[in-house]
């Protein structure tokens, strides 16, 4: 799997063939435009709305024996649709399968703290000629631990 460094505080992950995993505590997600590979410019769909992914970053165990400074944290870069055809394998696009992964746990939201597993089980059919073919994911998801609300103490002020 290739792991490439970003701006935004953690490695890239991006699996290189099928069966490549990873696993991690979320300790940050939220929702980013897409920006163009070429210039970075913002994309936006046809009807000048944002063209939108899923950011998130994993707390992992992985470590790049190569870089003293690698804390394992790993990031995420969620697209979504379900406009992929399969070529090889199964599974969905990463919003998909973040989602049903999320209602399959029971949860409403996908917060930090939730323990998140994702594998590259496909490849879909090329749609864009020039460019790679998207990669097709199953995700599961459990809810971060209970904790205990400070008002939960019994202390004498």
């Amino acid at each position: 799997m290739q792991i490439s460094d970003i701006e935004s505080g953690g490695k890239a992950w991006s699996p290189d063939k099928i069966g490549d995993k990873l696993t991690g505590t979320i300790t940050l997600v939220e929702r980013r435009q897409q920006t163009s590979f070429t210039d970075s410019t913002p994309l936006t769909w046809d009807d000048g709305s944002p063209r939108m992914l899923t950011y998130i970053e994993l707390a992992t165990d992985e470590r790049d024996p190569e870089q003293d400074d690698d804390d394992g944290t790993r990031a995420l870069y969620l697209k979504g649709g379900r406009n992929f055809e399969p070529a090889e394998g199964k599974g969905n696009s990463g919003e998909v399968a973040l989602v049903e992964a999320a209602k399959k746990a029971g949860m409403k939201s996908v917060d930090e703290g939730t323990k998140l597993s994702i594998a590259c089980t496909g490849i879909a059919k090329a749609t864009t000629r020039g460019y790679r073919p998207a990669k097709l994911y199953v995700i599961k998801l459990e809810a971060g631990k209970s904790s205990v609300e400070v008002d939960d103490f019994d202390f004498d002020d």
